[in-house]
């Protein structure tokens, strides 16, 4: 059974080559301002001491080389034409309640134990770029990026050779990547909410890696993970990654990986995965997707305990193929004779018309036609190529897909062409 999804399939893509993303580093313009402005606060607070800010608007370019908290209330705002912060080869340093718009608006390099709670950073060209650094905890941060393509933008957190960053309770929208990770160890992003954006969280060169409970909309990608090792990645929720070449999660190269417990939804191919050793992907749900798995080289990757509804195509792989076994497939139509909850016989997980019509789009429109019918079961008989769950477990309790509105209007459609269809076949 083939159900039809607000998606335009056009192939998938794979990433072949992994460039360093250089970002260009902040310009520390520093200049001197009197004890009554923002520096000069900072100047005359004593090293480990609470600086109070006002409601208003300090502006400048404002420096942080020792330990010291900040705190702002409602209204506090620094404003620059540069870079609007720099915090530099210093520890202890704690940034609360504050909004941020500047050309760039901060820059940590050398730190360590840096908090920031409740920062806002609103319409600038990048967000906060952090170089050899540890011990970074972000709370609550929000980043709101200007209108346009993503090509023109940059990251809203970009973090490169650190080690022990987390960052809880994020908001971003509208940048490049929500997160860039290069060469970083001990990094966990949880319950974060990234939109339109190209690649929600981006890392590569990144080991003991832990994602979860973070929800992920309308991106390019919303889970891009390269050269890594020891990754988590479970609760998630990636949804509506569907616009052309889109995936809701690209893995590749990767080491000793868990992947449980999410949903991916409404994506162009919910899971592309190549060159994996030692993955697990269980307990998830793949629901109205294009192709729910695309994989490449990672014969040691198991796929077991998820359930599979409303994809048009459940996996596609290479000759290496991969571990698929018990699994929940809303096709399936095999019987339980026996009562022990597992299907008596195979379930075939890539077909060749599914393949086709990845290929061919085009296809789409034949779906149910009586040849495709004929093939399918032909297909179901032999089980004997492509990727098969030799024990497919039978659904407990029906699923209700819930369709968006896009979904809803191609149902629609699909119904009136059918209606015409009879009412012409009456009047013939």
């Amino acid at each position: 059974m083939f159900v039809m999804v607000c998606l335009v399939l056009v192939p998938t893509y794979s990433v072949r080559a992994h460039v360093h993303e250089a970002l260009p580093i902040p310009e520390k313009k520093v200049m001197k301002f009197g004890k009554n402005t923002l520096q000069g606060l900072i100047d005359d607070t004593e090293a480990g001491g609470t600086l109070y800010l006002e409601d208003r608007v300090y502006r400048g370019t404002f420096m942080i080389t020792k330990p010291i908290t900040i705190i702002g209330q409602q209204g506090t705002a620094l404003h620059s034409l540069e870079t609007v912060l720099i915090i530099s080869d210093t520890e202890d340093v704690t940034l609360k309640n504050v909004s941020i718009e500047g050309k760039q608006a901060m820059f940590i390099e050398k730190a360590s134990r840096v908090i920031l709670e409740d920062v806002h950073i609103e319409q600038v060209s990048g967000g906060i770029y952090v170089t050899e650094s540890s011990d970074l905890t972000f709370e609550r941060l929000r980043v709101t990026g200007e209108d346009g393509h993503f090509s023109e933008k940059q990251h809203a957190v970009a973090v490169f050779k650190s080690k022990h960053f987390t960052a809880n309770a994020s908001d971003i929208r509208n940048v490049m990547d929500g997160f860039y990770l290069e060469s970083t160890y001990g990094v966990t992003l949880t319950n974060s909410h990234v939109e339109n954006s190209r690649y929600a969280m981006h890392m590569m060169y990144s080991d003991h890696v832990r994602l979860h409970d973070n929800t992920l909309v309308n991106n390019m990608t919303g889970f891009m993970v390269m050269v890594a090792e020891d990754i988590m990645i479970e609760r998630n929720r990636v949804l509506e990654n569907h616009s052309l070449n889109s995936l809701g999660v690209y893995a590749y190269d990767l080491r000793h990986v868990v992947f449980r417990d999410n949903e991916l939804a409404e994506n162009m191919t919910a899971m592309d995965i190549q060159q994996v050793k030692n993955m697990r992907v269980f307990n998830n749900i793949f629901t109205a997707n294009g192709t729910a798995l695309q994989v490449e080289r990672s014969p040691s990757l198991v796929v077991e305990h998820n359930e599979f509804a409303g994809n048009i195509l459940t996996s596609r792989t290479d000759a290496e193929g991969f571990t698929l076994t018990s699994n929940v497939y809303d096709d399936y139509d095999g019987r339980d004779y026996d009562g022990d909850g597992i299907g008596d016989t195979t379930y075939a997980a890539a077909n060749a018309f599914g393949q086709w019509m990845v290929r061919k789009p085009v296809y789409q429109y034949f779906m149910g036609s009586p040849s495709v019918v004929v093939l399918d079961m032909m297909e179901s008989a032999e089980q004997a190529t492509g990727v098969v769950d030799t024990s497919p477990r039978i659904a407990t309790t029906e699923r209700h897909l819930q369709f968006d509105m896009k979904t809803g209007q191609l149902l629609i459609s699909a119904s009136l062409i059918g209606a015409l269809w009879i009412a012409r076949r009456k009047l013939g």
